[in-house]
């Protein structure tokens, strides 16, 4: 299970829409607006990598409104020993 949060920058006015077509997408468990750089963040679960990319490609990117968007893959903390 890959997990990653998505910092989205929309075009104006497209916000609630945008968010919209976000939560109905199944890979994507969390949305909200956020402030500073980026206007939305999501939290998606998929199996792997490849249903990462096929995620962004194949979906997010296509909805109309998003400018671009920033990847962040969650780390593994058990593999850190603190």
């Amino acid at each position: 299970m890959v997990e990653a949060y998505i910092h989205i920058r929309v075009e104006a006015g497209k916000g609630p829409e945008v968010i919209k077509q976000l939560r109905s997408l199944p890979e994507v468990k969390e949305v909200h607006p956020i402030t500073g750089p980026y206007d939305i963040i999501a939290k998606i679960e998929v199996a792997n990598t490849k249903a990462l990319m096929e995620l962004l490609v194949t979906k997010m990117h296509k909805i109309d409104g998003i400018r671009d968007t920033t990847t962040s893959i969650i780390l593994d903390l058990s593999l850190i020993h603190i």
